[in-house]
């Protein structure tokens, strides 16, 4: 597990940070899921999962109308943005212990694993070795070796970035077997195993079985599909959050950016995208990051936002730059 040492050395080194980035974190408080009506909090994040949910069912249902040929880009660009959501809703937050909360902080821990592991099985995904630990590492070593979400090794641009989508598209199964952030030394101590392979591969039998039986093959080819998706979207992100200059500032706290384009919020849904306020400070629930953003603008200043909020133009060069 993350020590009480280790996390206490991320939140002291606030204090050794300008006044605008410790006068920006106490804002963020003002946020803190511990603030929340625990009902309010975990009625809309379940309503959103169960409109997620409905989503896949509605994605399903289109597959036993619409020719494959139609169906299956479409169905597969809409399931992998369902699943990617699914992580940001479900996995993400659940690492930061705000998907369910709770004022029995053990009990909503133990909700918290349950609902990560649920969505992390099927993807050959540890739960808690790659999200709760391992995320929490991220925020505490930043794009740094030790990283073992966003390393240096895992992030693709420009002309790297491109060939991993058209392996993803081109190859079904690509992202299932080869992971370019297992190449990141942070990574080793928390690698897929044998157990995760097998649950991964035990899930998608079931559920392409069942897909195949009761919807048609192309539901099931979508379905499976979607994955690839999900992994363009997520190295997509990775892209615009962390990479090139910004992966090798000398503050951490300036590593990542939030990036704000057109149809921002269908391909990176849940204010995923508005990330600097995340890293910021972590305790902010999706739903109030854009509130916290909009405080932020009073307080930051504007020299500084121009490295840190990224508009359409400049989001673009980011991902596109080598």
């Amino acid at each position: 597990m993350v020590t009480t040492k280790a996390l206490q050395k991320g939140r002291t080194s606030i204090r050794k940070q300008p006044a605008w980035i410790q006068d920006s974190f106490a804002v963020g408080n003002s946020f803190h899921y511990r603030k929340k009506n625990p009902i309010a909090h975990n009625a809309l994040n379940l309503s959103v999962l169960v409109s997620i949910i409905g989503a896949i069912g509605v994605l399903c249902y289109l597959g036993t109308m619409l020719p494959p040929i139609l169906y299956i880009p479409l169905g597969s660009l809409g399931f992998g943005v369902c699943y990617f959501m699914l992580f940001i809703l479900v996995v993400h937050e659940a690492s930061h212990d705000m998907f369910v909360v709770s004022k029995d902080l053990k009990k909503a821990r133990t909700w918290n694993r349950i609902w990560g592991w649920i969505v992390c099985v099927p993807f050959g995904v540890d739960y808690i070795n790659h999200w709760e630990i391992g995320h929490q590492l991220h925020h505490l070593y930043l794009t740094e070796p030790q990283d073992p979400q966003n390393c240096p090794e895992a992030m693709y641009r420009g002309r790297q970035l491109w060939q991993h989508v058209a392996k993803a598209l081109l190859l079904p199964g690509y992202v299932h077997i080869y992971r370019r952030h297992d190449d990141c030394p942070g990574t080793h101590a928390y690698a897929r195993n044998w157990q995760l392979f097998a649950r991964m591969l035990a899930s998608w039998t079931i559920i392409m079985s069942l897909a195949i039986i009761y919807l048609g093959w192309p539901v099931a080819l979508a379905a499976f599909l979607g994955a690839d998706i999900l992994s363009v979207l997520t190295q997509f992100k990775i892209a615009m959050e962390h990479a090139g200059e910004i992966a090798r500032r000398d503050n951490p706290f300036m590593r990542s950016v939030s990036s704000f384009f057109p149809w921002r919020q269908l391909l990176m849904p849940l204010n995923i995208s508005v990330h600097f306020e995340h890293h910021l400070n972590c305790y902010v629930p999706w739903y109030d990051l854009m509130k916290y953003h909009r405080e932020l603008e009073k307080i930051v200043p504007l020299e500084v936002q121009k490295q840190i909020f990224r508009s359409n133009g400049e989001v673009w060069r980011q991902i596109l730059s080598s």
